[in-house]
């Protein structure tokens, strides 16, 4: 490969991690902002769970606390998966990504996607048990609520573990072919 599309194809990289900083600064902000200062949150985006609960007026310290853990730990377990996907960018710009270790980076991302895609769906009905447990007994609520941004979250698990099983079936085949040469 020439010199200028090694460079292209670094410079795309470099720009796929910077892609992924601002992710995950992305992903975390908008809940610290919105359990930090509610009021101004509003402004820009929906509260309407927390609204629809009595709101954050209402809510004693551990309720906020306890409300920001289970809308923060999705948050947390994407960006894992996000962080999996660094080493990988750093392995394709050498040049050496069709190996071992890309598979299990590849496929840990997939797993932690798939765990992103089942705690953001429970974390809803955590979210309500929080609002409502101050609630006198009969007031308190229970939300079970699948929908389908719930099941379109399972398809970048799906394709990150499709991914890395076709490369430890290419790796296998390559070691193959390295043996008989």
């Amino acid at each position: 490969m020439s010199d200028n599309g090694n460079n292209t194809r670094i410079r795309s990289l470099v720009a796929f991690r910077w892609v992924i900083y601002v992710s995950i600064l992305a992903v975390f902000l908008p809940i610290v902002w919105m359990w930090a200062d509610p009021s101004t949150f509003k402004l820009v985006s929906n509260t309407a769970l927390v609204d629809q609960f009595g709101g954050f007026d209402r809510l004693l310290l551990w309720q906020r606390i306890g409300g920001f853990i289970v809308t923060g730990l999705p948050a947390v377990i994407f960006a894992w998966a996000l962080i999996c996907l660094l080493p990988l960018i750093r392995m394709a710009e050498r040049g050496d990504w069709f190996n071992a270790a890309s598979e299990r980076y590849c496929f840990r991302a997939g797993k932690l996607l798939l765990w992103h895609a089942l705690v953001r769906w429970l974390s809803d009905t955590a979210l309500v048990l929080v609002l409502t447990a101050t609630n006198p007994p009969g007031e308190r609520a229970l939300m079970v609520n699948v929908g389908s941004d719930d099941l379109l979250s399972l398809i970048p698990a799906l394709m990150a573990l499709c991914i890395a099983h076709m490369m430890r079936i290419g790796r296998a085949q390559r070691d193959e072919l390295n043996e008989i040469i």
